[in-house]
């Protein structure tokens, strides 16, 4: 009975990929997070769900990070030697627990081996890391590339570009002041994509619903594991209709609305490897490196088996439950 049902769902997954090889694009994020699979995970279901998005010249992201995922939802690939943790210092591992972004670091392994590069680049991308931006340069995906702080006025023109992408509107201080701004600087007919979490996302992280929503001590491990993601970074969550009024208030018209990451998938990345990524990571450094790609090629076929058929069957996982992230296409 097990085996039939996962057969099906595989199957029902499969059947709505389409024409596009999204069996491809999950074991390139799986092998750039290699040590992080539930990330691969939560980043191969965003980019099944906003496949029908295309990036017109002039083009922006707002938030572009380091580009990877970008960078691979365009369809470029690394050789597999490349993983996204390459940049991490070892000092910055002993402040893995008290929430150190262990990605902003720079150094001179933070350059990529590009085997193929995407089929299109992206004309601007803004972040306020310089260390992120450094390592975005590197891809070859972005024209131009942008130091500044999305909270405040965007230092672009009015009505200049054709499309924007952002998934960290729900990180900034006032959403509403960033749809205004959007709206300012978007083409008339233009599009945008954004993606944003539904009020339903913090019930799903076991650190909010076990200790931060109840207050009850014997959880509070669960802050160390959150490390500042739920009570610093995630401002904003809300329903559907509540982005909608927002969104609709900026003047921003919307011309799709997607929910989509189940719970199952929530919970799956709300872990994860995480609690043992410092220890793997410094694992991985005392190994040679012909024994290290053997290995990697291993631990990736392993996690594919395992997570891949979640990946398909995120649509059909949610029972009757609401999907936590939402995917908007706006227009002007």
């Amino acid at each position: 009975m097990a085996e039939s049902l996962l057969l099906e769902i595989i199957l029902e997954g499969s059947n709505a990929l389409g024409n596009r090889d999204y069996h491809s694009f999950f074991e390139e994020l799986l092998s750039v997070y290699w040590l992080r699979p539930e990330t691969a995970l939560w980043r191969s279901i965003d980019i099944q769900t906003t496949s029908t998005f295309n990036f017109n010249a002039p083009s922006l992201e707002i938030g572009c990070g380091d580009g990877i995922f970008s960078f691979i939802r365009g369809g470029g690939r690394f050789d597999i030697s490349f993983d996204a943790f390459q940049s991490i210092k070892n000092p910055d591992l002993d402040y893995y627990f008290k929430g150190k972004d262990i990605f902003d670091s720079f150094t001179k392994h933070s350059n990529p081996i590009v085997i193929r590069k995407p089929e299109y680049f992206i004309d601007c991308g803004l972040d306020y890391k310089k260390n992120l931006l450094k390592k975005a340069r590197s891809l070859g995906l972005y024209k131009k590339l942008v130091l500044g702080d999305a909270n405040k006025v965007l230092p672009f023109e009015d009505n200049y570009f054709k499309s924007i992408f952002s998934n960290i509107i729900y990180w900034l201080n006032s959403p509403a002041d960033v749809f205004r701004e959007i709206n300012r600087i978007l083409y008339p007919g233009g599009r945008c994509l954004v993606v944003l979490p539904n009020s339903n996302f913090l019930e799903y992280s076991f650190y909010y619903q076990h200790y931060l929503k109840k207050n009850n001590s014997r959880f509070n491990f669960l802050e160390k594991l959150d490390r500042g993601r739920i009570k610093d970074n995630l401002k904003h969550a809300k329903s559907g209709r509540e982005w909608e009024k927002i969104i609709k208030s900026s003047g921003l018209k919307i011309l799709s609305h997607e929910a989509y990451l189940s719970k199952t998938v929530i919970q799956i990345w709300d872990i994860g490897l995480r609690p043992i990524f410092p220890l793997l990571y410094r694992m991985v450094q005392n190994i040679k490196r012909e024994e290290l790609l053997k290995i990697k090629k291993e631990w990736i076929k392993t996690f594919k088996m395992f997570l891949e058929p979640i990946f398909l069957a995120d649509k059909i996982l949610n029972n009757n439950e609401e999907p936590a992230f939402h995917c908007f296409i706006l227009t002007k």
